[in-house]
C-alpha cells in the first residue's frame, strides 16, 4: 500500500483498481439493455486533461473512466473482475507462474476501440511503454518492476517482472490506443489529450472549454450497448450556482460537493446524498516509546474515551466513514466483521484502574506520583482536523486524562516532529491505495531512526513480531485470499493492541436525483463510474 502523509485532508481521492481474488470470466450481458436518457453531471471541477496517464484532479478520472477501460476493474463487493482480459490471472488457472515473475493476460476477443480499430496485445505493451518514457513525469509504481513484456499473437499478453511483485493486479487500469499514440511526437502537446478514443461504454463527442464534455453511448461496448444515450459532464465554478441548478433539476448528479455546502445538498428536494469512500485515513498515532504510553491498558482506555461516530456526526457532518483499521472501504483486504470500539467512559476508567492508576483530587489519573497528562499535536492549516484534535481532547479529558492540543506549523510537524518522533499523541491522514502493501506502516524497522535516515512511517514505534512477520508474508504471497488473511490479522492485531487510534476515513458528498438507478461510487480513481454501463434514469 503505497501510503503518504497528507497535511491538508479536505481533498476527496479516489484511487483506481480494488480487489478480493475471483477468477470468474465476466462476459457480456446476455440480453441487449435499452439504453435511454440523458445524465447531466456537475461538477465544479473541470479536468486537465482527458488523458489518464496524465490525470491531475477528480473530474479527469471521473470522465477518464467513462471512455476508457483496462485489464481489470474492482466491482462494489470488493473482488476483482476481467475488464478487457478475459479472466484475472491466477496460480490457478495458470495465468501466474510457479515463481510470481511471469504474468499472461488472454484478452477479450472482437474488441475495438472508438474509431474502429482492434484493441489487442500491442496496445497494453505500447501503454507500459508510454508509462515508462521519459517524456512523461508520472509514478510508475509497480510498473518498474516490469522486465518486459512479450505479445505473442493479439490477445495474449505475457508481462516479465524483475522480481515478484504482489500488486500486479493493480497494473494496468487504463490502456492507450497504440495506433494513435505512437504518431504524436509530444505526448504532452497532442491533441489526443482533449479528443480521446478509448474502448470503454461512452465515446467522446466535445469538450466545450469551461462548459462541459458531451459523451454517447458506445454501441459496440462489448457488454452492449450502456443504459444511458448520452452524459453532460458540466462545469460550474459557483458553488451556490451549483445547488441552484441541483434544485431547480438542471443537473442529475452533483460531485464533491464542498464540505460547507453539505446541509443544502441533503436537503435539495427529490434528490439523495451519495456518500463516495476514499483512501484517506485520520489517525490518532501514539508514542509507544514514552513510558505512559507502554501500558496497553493506557492506550486502550483512551480507544474507548473517545466517541468516532459522534466526531463523523457533530464535526464532520456525517462526510466520513468510521475506521476500525487501517484498511477503507471497498478494499478487498478489509475486515467487514471487525467494528471500531465504541465509546464507554466506565470501561475505560476501569482499565486505567487495573494497571494501577488512581484519581487524584482534581479527577486526574496518576501513579507513582505521575499524571496521566500528554498533549495532541495538530498541523497548522486545517480548521476541520483542529476541531476534531479539540473534540478528542475533550473526551478524553472527560476520562480523567489532562490533555492539550497544540497547534504545530505544517512544515515542522511533518518535517520533523513526525519523522524524528517528537510528540506523544499526532493527529494527521494518510492516503492509502487499493494495494494493501503496509510493510512502511507497521513493521517494526520502518520505525524512523537516524539509522534508516528517519525514512521509515511506523511513528508511532510499533514493535509487534507476530505484525512483523505478517507485513513479510504479505509481500511474499499471490494468492489474494492468503494475503487478505494476512492483512486481515493486522488489523486485529491493531484493535487488540492500539498502536494507533484509527478515527475516519474522509468521504465525498455527491447528490443525485431520485431518478438515478445504480449510481454506486468506490474509493479509487475514477471509481464513480466503474459501473457507467449500468447507471440509468427511471
Amino acid at each position: 500500500m503505497i501510503k503518504k502523509i497528507m497535511a491538508v485532508a479536505l481533498l476527496a481521492l479516489t484511487i483506481a483498481g480494488c480487489g478480493k481474488q475471483n477468477i470468474e470470466i465476466t462476459t457480456p450481458n446476455s440480453k441487449p439493455q435499452a439504453a435511454s436518457g440523458r445524465l447531466t453531471i456537475a461538477s465544479l471541477q473541470e479536468p486537465n486533461l482527458l488523458n489518464p496517464l496524465l490525470a491531475e484532479n477528480e473530474a479527469a478520472y471521473d470522465v477518464d473512466r467513462l471512455i476508457y477501460s483496462g485489464l481489470l476493474f474492482c466491482d462494489d463487493k470488493g473482488s476483482w473482475q476481467a475488464d478487457l482480459a478475459l479472466d484475472v490471472p491466477s496460480s490457478q488457472n495458470g495465468g501466474i507462474s510457479q515463481d510470481g515473475r511471469v504474468l499472461t493476460y488472454h484478452l477479450r476477443p472482437g474488441v475495438a476501440w472508438h474509431d474502429g480499430v482492434a484493441f489487442t496485445a500491442d496496445d497494453v505493451k505500447f501503454t507500459w511503454q508510454m508509462i515508462m518514457s521519459k517524456k512523461l513525469k508520472i509514478s510508475r509504481d509497480g510498473y518498474e518492476q516490469i522486465s518486459g513484456i512479450d505479445t505473442p499473437n493479439p490477445t495474449t499478453v505475457i508481462v516479465r517482472f524483475k522480481d515478484p511483485y504482489p500488486g500486479y493486479l493493480s497494473l494496468f487500469p487504463f490502456l492507450m490506443p497504440k495506433h494513435l499514440w505512437e504518431k504524436e511526437a509530444d505526448w504532452l502537446k497532442s491533441p489526443l489529450n482533449r479528443a480521446p478514443i478509448g474502448t470503454g461504454p461512452f465515446k467522446f463527442v466535445n469538450w466545450q472549454l469551461a462548459e462541459q464534455i458531451e459523451l454517447e453511448a458506445n454501441s459496440s461496448y462489448y457488454r452492449g450497448k450502456p443504459r444511458l444515450n448520452k452524459i453532460n459532464y458540466k462545469f460550474v465554478t459557483d458553488n451556490d450556482i451549483l445547488l441552484n441548478q441541483l434544485k431547480v433539476g438542471e443537473v442529475d448528479i452533483a460531485v464533491n460537493l464542498p464540505f460547507a455546502s453539505a446541509d443544502q445538498g441533503r436537503a435539495v428536494s427529490g434528490s439523495k446524498s451519495v456518500l463516495v469512500p476514499t483512501g484517506i485515513l485520520e489517525e490518532l498515532a501514539i508514542n509507544l516509546d514514552l513510558p505512559q504510553f507502554q501500558d496497553a491498558n493506557v492506550r486502550m482506555a483512551m480507544d474507548k474515551s473517545i466517541d468516532r461516530p459522534g466526531i463523523v456526526s457533530q464535526v464532520l457532518k456525517g462526510v466520513a466513514h468510521v475506521a476500525a483499521g487501517d484498511q477503507p472501504m471497498g478494499a478487498w483486504a478489509l475486515r467487514t466483521d471487525l467494528k471500531a470500539g465504541t465509546r464507554d467512559v466506565s470501561a475505560a476508567k476501569e482499565l486505567l484502574a487495573q494497571s494501577g492508576w488512581t484519581q487524584g483530587p482534581n479527577g486526574v489519573w496518576e501513579k507513582n506520583g505521575k499524571k496521566l497528562a500528554f498533549s495532541i499535536q495538530v498541523p497548522s492549516g486545517n480548521k476541520l482536523r483542529e476541531q476534531v484534535a479539540f473534540y478528542l481532547a475533550s473526551q478524553l479529558r472527560e476520562t480523567g486524562m489532562q490533555v492539550e492540543v497544540q497547534t504545530v506549523d505544517e512544515q515542522l510537524f511533518f518535517n520533523e516532529r513526525l519523522p524524528m518522533r517528537r510528540f506523544e499523541l499526532a493527529l494527521f491522514a494518510l492516503v492509502t491505495n487499493e494495494e494493501p502493501d503496509n510493510y512502511d506502516l507497521w513493521n517494526s524497522s520502518q520505525i524512523p531512526t537516524s539509522k534508516n535516515g528517519y525514512g521509515g512511517r511506523n511513528y508511532a514505534g510499533w514493535r509487534n513480531q507476530e505484525v512483523d512477520q505478517l507485513t513479510l508474508l504479505g509481500r511474499q504471497t499471490f494468492d489474494y485470499q492468503t494475503r487478505k488473511q494476512y492483512y486481515g490479522r493486522i488489523q486485529e492485531c491493531m484493535i487488540d493492541d492500539v498502536p494507533i487510534v484509527p478515527l475516519y476515513f474522509r468521504a465525498a458528498l455527491d447528490v443525485a436525483k431520485e431518478s438515478v438507478q445504480n449510481y454506486r461510487p468506490l474509493p479509487w480513481k475514477g471509481g464513480r463510474f466503474w459501473n457507467a454501463w449500468e447507471i440509468e434514469m427511471k
